[in-house]
Formats: structure tokens, C-alpha cells, sequence
């Protein structure tokens, strides 16, 4: 019977720790505390993901190609049911370059509705640059990545200490509340 309490008490009072990743299908949910993160990788080793920080969220791609904080680029995105030129912004973050993906709720809509979002990046050189990633999961991990933040945005116990984040004004940021899925 006592162990059947305490086994009780375990989950009732669960909490996510600092560094938890949780894995949806292909997506991962990373959640630092302060910060909540659900991604996808693709074979080139680029990734696509949602990066939720206090109460907002932008959409990224992380890829191999180099670009200048602070520049804007224009991108092609492509799902089943949705085609567009989207904005983004090169920003560093940490050690790391990522472009963020603005407007945000095209990338949502078009991550809602599909099995597979590609990208196509103009080069200098006047190629593109394209990459895809998998879709399965993105679903569920968001969800969950959306209400970890939601939950450490209310949160009044001191937080860690803060990890990299983007500029409170990135373009293609989004409050949570605004945020539907």
C-alpha cells in the first residue's frame, strides 16, 4: 500500500527536468527550463523546428549554408497543400547561425497540413539551395513544446541560467497565446 502511494505521489507531482528530450515520430522536444524547442533532421544534418522562449515562438531552419546576422534572405517553402516565398532573417544564436522563418503562421499552417515541408534557399551563385524534412510527429511535438513554454512562462521559481536565445524582436515571432494547433 505504501508503495503504491509513494508510486502515486511520483506522478502526480512529475515535473519535466532542465535537458529533457522527448521523441514524436521523427521531432524531438528538448526542454531546457527556460527554453522549450521542437525540431526535425534531415540527412544533411539541417534542421527545422519551433524555439519557444518566455511567452515566443519562431520558426527556424538550421543548415549548413553560411549567412550574415542580421541579413534577410527570401525563401521558398513547399507542403502538400501549401507553396510560398517566406522572409528569413540570419540571427546567431549561441555558436550557431539559424534563419528565422517569418510570417509564422504560413509556416504553421503549411506544417499542420502536410507529410513533408521543403525549402529552397537562393545561393549566390544563383542555384538554390534545397532541403525537406519530415513531418511525421511535428504535430504532437509542437503541442507539447507550445504548453512546456506555457508552463515555464508561469513558472515563479527562479529559472536557470538563460540559455542562447534570439533577440526579443525577431521577425517571425509569435506570442504563445496566439499560437493555435
Amino acid at each position: 500500500m505504501r508503495k503504491l502511494l509513494l508510486s502515486i505521489l511520483c506522478l502526480i507531482s512529475f515535473q519535466v527536468y532542465a535537458g529533457e528530450k522527448v521523441a514524436y515520430q521523427n521531432w524531438i522536444v528538448d526542454m531546457n527550463g527556460n527554453t522549450t524547442e521542437a525540431y526535425t533532421a534531415n540527412d544533411s544534418k539541417s534542421s527545422f523546428g519551433v524555439f519557444c522562449a518566455a511567452d515566443k515562438c519562431l520558426f527556424y531552419l538550421h543548415q549548413a549554408l553560411q549567412c550574415q546576422p542580421g541579413a534577410k534572405y527570401s525563401v521558398l517553402m513547399n507542403s502538400a497543400t501549401l507553396s510560398t516565398a517566406l522572409s528569413m532573417q540570419c540571427t546567431q544564436i549561441g555558436g550557431n547561425l539559424f534563419q528565422i522563418l517569418d510570417p509564422f503562421d504560413a509556416v504553421l499552417n503549411a506544417v499542420k497540413a502536410g507529410d513533408t515541408i521543403g525549402f529552397a534557399v537562393a545561393l549566390q551563385s544563383g542555384a538554390f539551395g534545397v532541403t525537406r524534412f519530415s513531418l511525421a510527429g511535428s504535430t504532437d511535438a509542437i503541442r507539447r513544446a507550445l504548453s512546456e513554454a506555457a508552463k515555464a512562462n508561469q513558472r515563479s521559481v527562479p529559472a536557470p541560467a538563460p540559455a542562447p536565445a534570439p533577440p526579443a524582436n525577431s521577425p517571425g515571432m509569435r506570442g504563445l497565446k496566439d499560437i493555435l494547433i
